[in-house]
């Protein structure tokens, strides 16, 4: 391009046409030339038809002139539309965010709130983990101690077996031996009672013999003797009655 707008607003500043188009106007009576070259190059640059012909007098050239113009209002009519539609897809944009910003804020607020609860919950839960491990603890140290105490019961069962097998054995022994004993007593009560009849029968035929008192010491010695073996019978019976009742 040979002349720029800069070009074109500083001539217009400094040389006010005589139609009074003001101080900032793009073109006077002195740049029309240029203008018209400058505006032909920026229609054609930017899209537009056919470019302009300020000083045409043939119907071709002005209904070309008219076409641009109108292409230009048409562009500005889409501009204004584009800006409308843009302000109010703004209005809306912002609509929606002021909706969204409110949501966001209960949303933070439902966090907050779902936070506190899940803090309780976490600690609820951790109290219950640790009571529920205290439990576990407790009752595997009463299992433990069961085991021990069944352990400890089953040697002293086995013991008592054992212990009872040898009761029953040194029972029986004491059976045989009692009941040998009391086979001995019976023997020696009618061997007893035998030598007492014996004696009284030979008294009564002896009555006229001599010497008395030699018999009578002698029967005396006889039931002496007799009295002792009865006392130590009786004492070992006591003897095993006693460890009998003990064994019980």
């Amino acid at each position: 391009m040979g002349s720029t707008e800069a070009d074109f607003d500083r001539r217009a500043s400094n040389n006010q046409s005589s139609f009074g188009l003001g101080e900032y106007a793009f073109a006077n009576t002195e740049n029309l030339d240029h203008c018209a070259k400058y505006l032909n190059q920026t229609l054609v640059t930017f899209g537009f038809p056919a470019s302009l012909d300020l000083f045409a007098n043939d119907p071709i050239s002005i209904a070309r002139t008219c076409n641009c113009m109108y292409s230009l209002l048409q562009q500005r009519q889409r501009d204004i539309d584009f800006r409308e539609s843009t302000n109010e897809q703004r209005q809306r944009l912002l609509s929606d965010m002021s909706r969204l910003e409110a949501k966001v804020e209960r949303l933070e607020a439902q966090v907050a709130v779902k936070d506190r609860e899940l803090a309780t919950l976490t600690r609820k839960e951790a109290k219950a983990a640790a009571t529920f491990k205290a439990q576990i603890d407790k009752l595997q140290q009463e299992r433990d101690e069961f085991q021990r105490m069944v352990i400890g019961n089953q040697q002293v069962r086995t013991q008592q077996i054992h212990e009872t097998k040898k009761k029953e054995k040194e029972y029986i022994k004491l059976q045989e031996r009692l009941n040998q004993v009391l086979m001995e007593k019976k023997k020696e009560s009618k061997s007893g009672m035998e030598i007492m009849n014996l004696l009284q029968k030979e008294g009564r035929q002896r009555g006229t013999w001599n010497g008395k008192k030699a018999d009578s010491d002698f029967y005396k010695m006889i039931v002496d003797a007799y009295e002792v073996k009865k006392k130590e019978l009786m004492a070992e019976n006591a003897d095993l009655r006693a460890l009998l009742r003990s064994m019980q």
